[in-house]
Order: structure tokens, then sequence, then C-alpha cells
């Protein structure tokens, strides 16, 4: 019960239900979820580590806020992760990783430029293989907890990642011929692309 509290309120703040600087009340928490207020504060903890839950002592906890400091201290941290994950998929990727990003790009071909909420499921869908080709648990795990807050800032400010559609083809010849420095590129760029769109809006 534990663990599906914290991925429940993990996704109501990386979809933006509970918004950055809203107020998180054990009390009402506990309620909803009829349990006591130890697990609900054990989950608000665990999100606190990952960024997500800012507690206050003596207050109580509230969503993290988005600024722009935090924002440049994220981008170094996920230009290195994303780039080693690419060089590290391009070494351990498997068949099965091949025949999902295959699949991933057929169907990205039917959503709509205008979809901003379809492409980013599959912009999300292309990160989670990637990270799950590199057959690491502790990349997938920190690299989850980066995307997260990303996809806070992606949400926020509906950027449609239009350019996966041109890019998923050559992620998946890199993959298949094992082409690290490509893999690396393709990623940077990716990362780099967002990053933009990001300062434009700030």
């Amino acid at each position: 019960m534990k663990k599906n509290i914290c991925n429940i309120l993990r996704e109501r703040i990386v979809g933006l239900q509970y918004m950055p600087g809203e107020p998180l009340n054990e009390v009402k928490l506990s309620q909803e979820f009829n349990v006591s207020r130890t697990p609900i504060r054990e989950a608000l903890i665990r999100l606190s580590y990952e960024g997500l839950v800012t507690i206050i002592p003596n207050t109580g906890s509230r969503v993290s806020d988005l600024n722009i400091r935090d924002f440049q201290k994220l981008i170094e941290l996920r230009l290195i992760l994303e780039t080693g994950a690419a060089r590290l998929a391009a070494q351990n990727a498997e068949e099965k990783d091949l025949e999902e990003l295959i699949a991933l790009d057929a169907e990205i071909g039917t959503v709509r430029e205008d979809d901003v909420f379809g492409l980013i499921a599959c912009d999300v869908r292309f990160h989670h293989v990637i990270e799950q080709a590199t057959h690491n648990e502790y990349v997938i795990r920190d690299l989850s907890v980066i995307r997260n807050q990303f996809m806070r800032i992606q949400k926020m400010i509906s950027h449609k990642p239009v350019q996966m559609k041109a890019d998923l083809p050559k992620v998946i010849h890199a993959l298949r011929h094992r082409d690290a420095d490509e893999m690396e590129r393709l990623a940077r760029k990716h990362v780099e692309n967002f990053i933009a769109r990001v300062r434009e809006y700030f």
C-alpha cells in the first residue's frame, strides 16, 4: 500500500494534478487513502528525495516549485545521464528493445502534430525504452527521477516533441548497428532541443 500511495502521488505531481507550490495535507490524504498519517508521511519523504515534494519543518509539505536555478542544475545532470545512457544502450540493447522502438515509430506516425499529450506520451515511452535498453537498474532509477522533473516542465509549457518523429528511425538504426557515438549525438540533440524550448518559456 505504501508503494501504491507513493506512485499515485508521484503521478499526480508529474501530471500537474498537484501544481508546483500546492500544499499536501497529510490529514486529507490519509482520509482519501484510508490509512494513518504514517504511510502518507513516508511517501512524502520519499518524494522529497526525488525533488518532487518540499517538506517544511513545523509547517507541512508542498509540491516542489519549478525554478530556473534548479532547472540549470537538472540540465547538467540530465545531459550527463542521457548521453551516458544512450552509449550504454548502444552496447546493451537487445532485439526486444529494438522491436519496442519499431512499434513506437509506427505508432507515433499516427499521432497528429497538434496532439501535445499524445506526443508527450510517445516521448515518455521513447525514453523508457532507451533506459531499459541500458539493462542497468541504477541508470534506469536515476534517469526516471530526473525525467519526472522534466515531464512536469514539459507539460507545463505544452512542449511538443515533434523532432522525435524524425529522430526515431535514426535511433533505431544506431542501436541496431551499436553506434554509441551516433546514439550519444542524438541523445544530446534531443535534450538540447527541449532545453531551448524551455528557455524560451522562462
